[in-house]
């Protein structure tokens, strides 16, 4: 099991991750454009990772707050069922994010 503060730590360590794969497409393919910031927000049992754009959000990620799984939206409000990394691994799970959100499953 793990504790708050290194649920916290992973998820942070994911979020800082991800913004900066979007950061960099960006820079690259979109450079008159501002990239759009990803905010956390924290539920019941899912923290919703939310990309922020200057027309609106859409949900980026959902992390499952019960063992760091990242998982896919399905729509603005839940997770796709199957898991696509974790927060705890070595790369906080970024080795399967793109600048759009986790990726499909193959």
């Amino acid at each position: 099991m793990f504790t708050k503060e290194e649920f916290d730590k992973a998820v942070a360590g994911y979020v800082a991750g991800a913004q900066k794969i979007i950061n960099e497409n960006y820079a690259t393919n979109y450079t008159i454009l501002t990239p759009p910031t990803l905010v956390v927000i924290i539920g019941k049992r899912f923290v919703k990772i939310s990309r922020k754009e200057e027309h609106g959000s859409s949900a980026f990620a959902f992390i499952d707050s019960t063992n760091g799984d990242i998982l896919k939206p399905a729509s603005w409000k839940a997770p796709a069922k199957h898991a696509r990394g974790n927060v705890f691994d070595a790369d906080f799970g970024l080795y399967r994010t793109t600048p759009y959100g986790p990726e499909y499953l193959k």
